[in-house]
């Protein structure tokens, strides 16, 4: 499903499979204090954005965590996502991220949830992160949906959370000084 809505001057394209959210967002994202410049639009394939996502590992932080590593996304996921995550990098502007928010089911009445933005710049996909596997109700799904168009967080501003950090695969880095920013060279 596809839809359309205008805030004022701002267009956001909003592609949906269930739960899971894909949209454009016009977010400011610095390197080194200057603004970046979104190399949109862009084409990707399907099997390429398969691949990466399946390839985004993580470790928890705190008291009670697991000590391996975890995907951040599950098939399932990664099955609704890559199509929506192509078809949203397609028709995006220079200006805009392309927001991801997507939950993996897991007990009756709550799930986790995946917050990320996605950008192409200087020849590489970033994939910033400010949720991974959030443990979320069923109330809370259902007060965020209410919540839905005013909702503007830039996980981009983050550097690192107190529950988890990503752990980059072969072929991916950190953003320099920061635990929730892929950069993956798509020039390779």
């Amino acid at each position: 499903m596809i839809f359309g809505c205008g805030l004022g001057d701002v267009h956001s394209d909003v592609y949906k499979d269930g739960l899971i959210t894909v949209k454009h967002e016009e977010l400011p994202v610095k390197r080194d204090g200057q603004r970046i410049q979104f190399d949109h639009p862009h084409k990707l394939s399907e099997n390429f954005v398969t691949k990466e996502l399946a390839d985004i590992y993580y470790k928890e932080n705190g008291l009670f965590k697991r000590k391996e590593t975890l995907r951040v996304f599950h098939d399932e996921e990664i099955k609704k996502l890559a199509p929506l995550i192509v078809r949203a990098f397609s028709v995006a502007m220079p200006a805009q991220v392309i927001s991801v928010t997507s939950y993996s089911y897991r007990m009756i009445l709550s799930d986790k949830k995946n917050y990320c933005i996605v950008f192409i710049a200087d020849h590489s996909l970033n994939i910033a992160f400010s949720r991974v596997h959030m443990f979320q109700t069923f109330n809370d799904v259902m007060s965020e949906k209410k919540k839905y168009l005013t909702t503007r967080e830039n996980p981009a501003k983050k550097r690192r959370s107190s529950f988890w950090k990503l752990i980059p695969s072969a072929g991916q880095q950190l953003e320099p000084d920061h635990e929730n920013w892929l950069i993956i060279d798509l020039s390779k």
